[in-house]
C-alpha cells in the first residue's frame, strides 16, 4: 500500500488586502480624532504642550512637536 504524504497548508506570512484596509481606515479614523482633539483646545493650552496652530496637522500625523 503505497503511503499518503499530508501537507499542511502554510499559513500566510502576508497580511492579506483587507487587513491593509482596515489598517488604514483605522490610521485615518485615529489621525482625524487626533487633529479634533487638537482644535478643540484653547490657545494657552497648545502654548504650554509647545503646538502652535499651524502645527496641528504636522502634530497630528507624526506625533512630534
Amino acid at each position: 500500500m503505497p503511503e499518503i504524504d499530508i501537507v499542511l497548508a502554510r499559513p500566510r506570512t502576508r497580511p492579506s488586502r483587507l487587513m491593509a484596509v482596515i489598517a488604514w481606515l483605522a490610521y485615518g479614523w485615529h489621525l482625524r480624532h487626533d487633529r479634533r482633539r487638537l482644535e478643540a483646545m484653547p490657545g494657552f493650552m497648545l502654548k504650554d504642550i509647545g503646538i502652535s496652530r499651524c502645527a496641528i496637522d504636522h502634530v497630528a500625523r507624526r506625533g512630534e512637536t
